[in-house]
């Protein structure tokens, strides 16, 4: 997974993206509440997939097909630190890691497996538990507290609650699903 700075660039480990698209009213560098989200994007926009088109562009590593990882690949660096310490993730290799708990979560991709997507997805009779749907905006938080009967499941987190202001309101101006990134690009 890519790596994150501490230098106020493209890939600085402080910046926070919304999840959704630049398109319908949630393009913009500052959240609700005025502060900054992130910069250096080139646009007004700090969405998710806006970020990631600019590190293909900026090809780290030699690399430019770098996306969004999976649920299934955040979740399998939940990992359970001695003396139940947090973040809940090998902080060798990876440092920057947020330890927010309950205000700082990692984006993944939309698309999941039917069997991952969570609480309140049905699987469609006669299909597959590993067949792929988009999933609501979900993400992992490795600052919550976790069980060592279900590390993975503690970790996951519906992004909705992750944003500036209260869910379940009918419209979120400029607002709801915010998080931290972390990227992977698959070998070439």
């Amino acid at each position: 997974m890519g790596g994150k700075t501490n230098d106020g660039g493209l890939r600085d480990k402080d910046w926070r993206y919304r999840h959704f698209h630049n398109y319908g009213g949630y393009a913009s560098s500052v959240d609700y509440n005025g502060n900054v989200l992130c910069q250096n994007l080139g646009s007004s926009s700090c969405d998710a997939y806006t970020y990631v088109n600019a590190l293909k562009g900026a090809a780290p590593c030699g690399r430019n097909n770098w996306r969004l990882p999976l649920m299934e690949e955040l979740l399998g660096l939940v990992q359970i630190n001695a003396n139940e310490q947090r973040p809940n993730i090998d902080l060798t290799y990876f440092p920057e890691t947020a330890n927010l708990p309950g205000k700082a979560a990692y984006c993944s991709e939309n698309m999941n497996t039917y069997s991952t997507c969570g609480d309140g997805y049905v699987i469609p009779d006669g299909v597959n538990p590993n067949t792929r749907t988009e999933c609501n905006y979900q993400g992992v938080d490795y600052g919550l507290a976790i069980r060592a009967d279900n590390p993975r499941g503690d970790s996951m987190v519906a992004l909705r609650y992750y944003g500036e202001v209260q869910d379940g309101k009918p419209v979120y101006p400029n607002a709801n699903w915010i998080c931290y990134t972390r990227l992977v690009s698959d070998p070439q």
